[in-house]
């Protein structure tokens, strides 16, 4: 079985058919080579020694080794257990993964399984009485291998948010952060309980990008770029010197409105994902009545709107707004398909090179999980593919994320961790 490829008016269609007849991406080059060792090679090199005697050097080959046609995908177990688990990332320099439960607890997964104590627990310094409040990010720094920051992003007691960094002691054996290193870098007021967002991600660019929804409370916020809620925000963590006011980073000249903001009119944007090859950055937003979108903006984008409250996909929301104004999103779908997108991840691992640079998500209410790629030259959709057979496993997903490979990660609200892999 294959995945049901989605077609222009959003139904699927299954794909049946040998492999050959399938509409599955495929490779055409080897993607993987082995250095062999043959002692036995029939021509072995043969030198003289001093004494007239002779020795055999054994060959060394590499043998490419092509892949076999595609089939499907699949999920693999990696761990459970997990309390409501909202995120999964991993570390510079490390192969473990990061589990964030959203009631507060980091929770680490090496090769030997999920460790008993855990790597942060912040659930002395946390609100998760609503399924949107509670621990909601983490991101690594890109230097993380040998400064040992990180940075978490959280509903605090009073309701507000609050993005702070932490260390670990021991960046070389990363199983347990320090607690008390907490360093606050942006509080942010909540005026509601809905809303909060969460993603936090370093650009290529050494640039924090931190996700803030719009408050629930009406919404107008997104169009105020004198207020933070409602954007996308950029930071300069690395560059505190030079903020002049006491803050603990600093602004990029870029941004555009001398402010944290760098681009804005979003929702509820729950996650982001920046794909460092082509440096564009996948926005998930969550809808209010008709419609979930997926929004692309290059990392060059400062100042893009993408439209809320004005606009709900690439329809107006509020009477007599100008279409021209803002930015429509690259895809959308309406409530017959879904009611919460889950914004995911772009593909760039090498056990799935069919499927590099495409970006996998899914909807919280239906369950789903599908695939598109987008191209840039044409600002368009191509290659939809709908995995909800053929991932049924994975349940409800959380959030998606990458191992230190770039394979395919997911967290469920069971609290289960899968990797998605390749079926040839």
């Amino acid at each position: 079985m294959v995945a049901g490829c989605v077609s222009d008016d959003d139904t699927a269609a299954t794909l049946g058919g040998d492999a050959e007849e399938s509409t599955l991406p495929s490779v055409t080059e080897p993607d993987a080579t082995v250095d062999t060792d043959d002692a036995t090679s029939p021509e072995p090199n043969e030198s003289a020694d001093g004494d007239g005697s002779s020795t055999t050097t054994e060959a060394s080959t590499t043998t490419t080794m092509p892949l076999d046609p595609l089939q499907s995908l699949e999920v693999e177990l990696v761990a459970e257990g997990f309390a409501q688990p909202i995120h999964v990332v991993a570390a510079p320099g490390t192969d473990n993964l990061y589990v964030v439960e959203r009631e507060g607890v980091i929770r680490v997964v090496t090769d030997q399984g999920v460790a008993d104590e855990p790597f942060l627990d912040l659930t002395d310094r946390l609100l998760s009485n609503s399924i949107e409040q509670g621990l909601l990010g983490l991101t690594f720094h890109p230097g993380f291998a040998d400064n040992g920051r990180l940075y978490a992003y959280w509903t605090d007691l009073e309701g507000d948010s609050r993005l702070a960094e932490f260390t670990v002691p021991d960046p070389t054996d990363p199983l347990t952060a320090d607690p008390d290193s907490e360093r606050l870098i942006l509080a942010v007021d909540q005026p509601a309980e809905r809303h909060n967002a969460g993603m936090i991600q370093f650009g290529p660019n050494g640039f924090l990008y931190l996700a803030l929804g719009d408050g629930g409370s009406g919404g107008s916020t997104a169009q105020d770029t004198s207020n933070l809620l409602g954007s996308i925000v950029r930071l300069d963590v690395d560059g505190a010197e030079g903020a002049g006011d006491g803050r603990a980073y600093g602004v990029p000249a870029g941004n555009p409105f001398g402010s944290e903001i760098w681009v804005y009119g979003l929702r509820n944007p729950w996650r982001f994902f920046i794909d460092a090859e082509t440096e564009l950055m996948y926005i998930g937003d969550v809808g209010q009545d008709r419609f979930e979108e997926i929004n692309v903006v290059g990392l060059d984008g400062a100042g893009t709107n993408f439209g809320w409250i004005e606009m709900e996909g690439d329809r107006c929301f509020r009477s007599g707004c100008d279409l021209n104004a803002y930015t429509l999103p690259v895809l959308q779908y309406g409530r017959d398909d879904g009611c919460s997108v889950t914004g995911g991840v772009v593909y760039r691992g090498a056990a799935i090179p069919e499927f590099d640079g495409h970006y996998f998500f899914g909807d919280w209410c239906k369950g789903w999980v599908r695939s598109m790629r987008y191209d840039q030259a044409t600002d368009a959709v191509e290659d939809q593919f709908d995995w909800t057979e053929e991932l049924a496993e994975i349940g409800q997903v959380t959030s998606f994320g990458l191992d230190a490979g770039g394979e395919l990660l997911t967290v469920n609200w069971d609290g289960q961790l899968h990797r998605v892999v390749a079926v040839r």
